[in-house]
């Protein structure tokens, strides 16, 4: 039965818009449960600041909390981590595979000793910290074996070397709920291998390792190499102090410290038996097997032990959970024994099949049984543990089962060396079989690879959990800007002082926008700069902020958080006038000129006079528009304009000598959003007509062209245009004397850059 692992307590605390339940798959391969967040509807707002707890609780928060008392600002929450392993040899490549229990995914493969030195590995164990020993059968050099201890990390992130999150880094950051691997180098992060074939390199330069160590390994969950006494080592068994016990082809068995990884002086022990798969019972008793030969049973208290007899078994051993009593394959006569503690035989049973290597006992009194690589077979053999028999468990796809092991799930675990591939069991699913009870039948395959010949038949389940400060968690919202097309212009944070990112830590933010909420999921985000501007079009535009801790579990602070549309760089100008008389203005729309506003005034008699100089003006009418009305908060398109219109019935001027009749004037300009090369640009245009012109009773047609007059009291122009950068201004009527000027029918429009934003532009964001 695979042990558990437990590290710290297990807690967890999520708020805001959190619910249900959701799984996160973590750098390191392993899995955490934690709530799930519901969705929240869009927030309204061209420009929205999100800083009190009830802001945030507009958007939707993953792996974040705001607990008191700083419930005004986001960090990452501490979670509680759990992950179910299979840990096997992959013992033709010489290389040792850990997969997800849940999911079968692989999580990484590893060197089962450096290069140069014997490998072939087909026995592992797994200590109290969720560490894997693995035995290297092919080691022999010197009269001695070996074996190596892969170490675990729970939790943290894939991360390329200068620490950034990366899902496809080749190392991994923190924080961890739990780690056993070694930072060799020292730069906070741990080297170790992303899944199947990524198998680090494990030099062995000048053979620095070759008698013990890890220092040329790269992979930094490698964290001990130890030469044992046991050479061709097979057996390896846990004991209850977490110290590992060692055994070889020449029945010399040793203990290897838990702590140090070094053989502890002293425990060497032979009495000519063993050598095979091993276990440490309850009581502390090692039983280690051999083909062949008699089953050893040692107890390291007492420093007794003996050789039981031959009837005893051969190969594969397993602890009944329950009763402490101990179960041992025959290779060959389809009969698995049955011991008491003590080494008493109490029964052989019949398993299906002619030949069998491991055995497994659940906690549900069912007894599982590899049927061997030999003679092509595929089944498993599946009792009770009062030797009744209910059947084989057929392998589809999978042939040569030498190894079985029981997860914390209850599920049964199948190594096939033949056909590179390991297989999971559900104990209650496939047909009845004797005693009424399920045969069991295959629910998940993983295919190893070419070449991986799995033969260990010994545990290979762990459980490890803990907890630890989340290492990634991420907020998001989606404000309306309330117009389709509408333009986002930045995104700032922590301006407030309580806002901080630790060394190592980091705040990243993306966006995307569309016109439709639905539409949102299909737009790709972009990271986007603290203030820094951009423009993604849209109506919805959702921002999502990622936090993560340092490797040293510090989390950052997020305290607030501007959405804010792109705002235009220019103002529209607009103005139109009646009548101007010396200073004073007659019939003036909207008199500040920029920014422009919708206005209209009518009038209907002016007669300003000075001196000799009198007017008399009818139906004077000015007014202002511009499209859209608040472009202040609609993005910059084609057709957006300004403008400025003039007009007036009648006009009389009279002087000492001059007499000037006009019938109906106009003036407009126009400031229009047209495509350039580099994109929106202001256009200035404008108009103007004078009708029904009489100067001292002579007519004069005029028009709408540009028309100069020179009278005895002053200079008349008629339909004036004064172009700049900026705008345009049309005048229908000017009258220059030497005392006023008069202007009649004015029209202005134009463009000009807020403060600060230089080349701004009502066109342009």
């Amino acid at each position: 039965m695979g042990r558990s692992i437990r590290v710290g307590r297990a807690r967890s605390r999520h708020r805001m818009a959190l619910t249900g339940s959701t799984v996160l798959t973590l750098g390191g391969g392993l899995l955490v449960a934690l709530p799930a967040p519901a969705g929240a509807a869009p927030v309204v707002g061209f420009d929205r600041l999100y800083t009190t707890g009830a802001d945030f609780a507009a958007g939707v928060a993953r792996h974040l909390d705001n607990a008191a008392p700083e419930t005004d600002r986001l960090r990452l929450s501490r979670v509680s981590a759990r992950a179910a392993h299979i840990t096997l040899a992959a013992s033709t490549r010489g290389t040792v595979i850990r997969l997800d229990a849940e999911t079968g995914r692989i999580l990484g493969e590893w060197r089962s000793a450096p290069d140069g030195r014997g490998r072939n590995p087909a026995r592992t164990a797994v200590d109290r910290l969720g560490n894997t020993w693995v035995a290297n059968r092919d080691e022999t050099e010197g009269g001695r074996g070996s074996v190596t201890r892969i170490g675990v990390a729970l939790g943290g992130l894939r991360a390329d070397p200068d620490g950034t999150p990366n899902p496809e880094g080749a190392l991994l950051r923190g924080p961890f709920a739990h780690n056993t691997c070694v930072d060799r180098n020292g730069d906070g992060l741990i080297a170790t291998s992303r899944g199947l074939g990524d198998v680090r390199p494990w030099t062995n330069a000048g053979n620095a390792d070759g008698n013990g160590g890890v220092s040329t390994a790269a992979d930094e969950c490698v964290i001990t190499y130890t030469r044992v006494a046991g050479a061709g080592t097979r057996t390896v068994a846990v004991d209850a102090q977490n110290d590992l016990w060692t055994g070889g082809a020449d029945t010399e068995h040793e203990k290897v410290d838990g702590a140090t990884g070094q053989p502890v002086p002293g425990s060497l022990v032979n009495l000519g038996c063993g050598g095979y798969g091993g276990l440490v019972d309850r009581s502390g008793t090692l039983w280690s097997a051999r083909t062949g030969n008699n089953l050893l049973r040692y107890e390291p208290g007492t420093g007794t032990g003996r050789c039981l007899d031959a009837s005893a078994g051969d190969l594969g051993l397993a602890e009944d959970p329950v009763t402490g009593e101990i179960w041992h394959t025959r290779f060959s006569g389809n009969q698995v024994v049955r011991l008491s503690p003590d080494g008493t035989v109490l029964g052989a049973y019949p398993h299906g099949s002619d030949h069998a290597e491991g055995v497994a006992v659940d906690r549900s009194g069912n007894v599982w049984v590899a049927h061997s690589f030999f003679l092509g077979t595929t089944t498993v053999g599946h009792l009770r543990t009062d030797g009744t028999y209910v059947g084989n468990v057929t392998l589809p796809g999978g042939q040569g089962p030498t190894g079985v092991s029981v997860d914390a799930n209850g599920k049964v675990w199948v190594t096939n060396l033949s056909t590179n591939n390991v297989m999971r069991i559900d104990p209650a699913a496939g047909p009845v079989g004797g005693g009424g009870f399920p045969v069991g039948a295959v629910d998940l395959t993983v295919d190893l690879g070419a070449g991986a010949g799995p033969a260990n038949y010994s545990d290979m389940t762990s459980t490890v959990s803990g907890e630890s400060l989340a290492p990634q968690g991420t907020w998001t919202v989606v404000q309306d800007g309330g117009a389709a097309g509408q333009t986002w212009g930045s995104v700032r944070w922590n301006t407030e002082a309580a806002g901080s990112v630790p060394a190592g830590a980091s705040i990243t933010v993306a966006a995307r926008a569309a016109d439709t909420e639905a539409a949102l999921a299909e737009r790709a985000f972009t990271p986007v700069s603290n203030g820094g501007r951009f423009g993604l079009v849209g109506r919805f535009i959702e921002v999502r902020a990622t936090l993560t801790a340092s490797p040293g579990g510090h989390s950052p602070v997020l305290a607030d958080l501007r959405i804010s549309g792109a705002s235009r760089t220019g103002v529209f100008a607009c103005q139109a006038t009646g009548l101007r008389f010396g200073a004073a203005n007659t019939a003036q729309a909207n008199p500040a000129h920029a920014p422009c506003t919708g206005a209209g005034t009518e009038v209907a008699l002016a007669t300003p006079a000075a001196g000799l100089l009198r007017t008399r003006v009818t139906g004077l009418r000015a007014t202002t528009v511009q499209a859209p009305g608040t472009p202040g908060v609609v993005p910059p398109a084609a057709g957006d304009n300004a403008v400025g219109t003039a007009t007036v019935q009648t006009t009389r001027i009279t002087g000492l000598l001059t007499v000037i009749e006009i019938g109906a004037v106009q003036a407009s300009a126009t400031v229009r959003c047209v495509a350039g090369p580099a994109g929106l640009v202001a256009q200035f245009s404008s108009a103007s007509s004078v009708t029904g012109l009489r100067i001292n009773g002579v007519p004069r047609t005029v028009g709408s062209q540009p028309t100069t007059i020179q009278t005895l009291e002053g200079t008349l122009r008629l339909n004036q245009t004064v172009t700049t950068a900026s705008g345009v201004t049309r005048r229908a009527v000017v009258f220059d004397t030497a005392t006023t000027d008069v202007v009649v029918g004015e029209a202005r429009a134009g463009a000009q850059a807020l403060a600060g934003q230089a080349g701004g532009s009502p066109c342009r964001v």
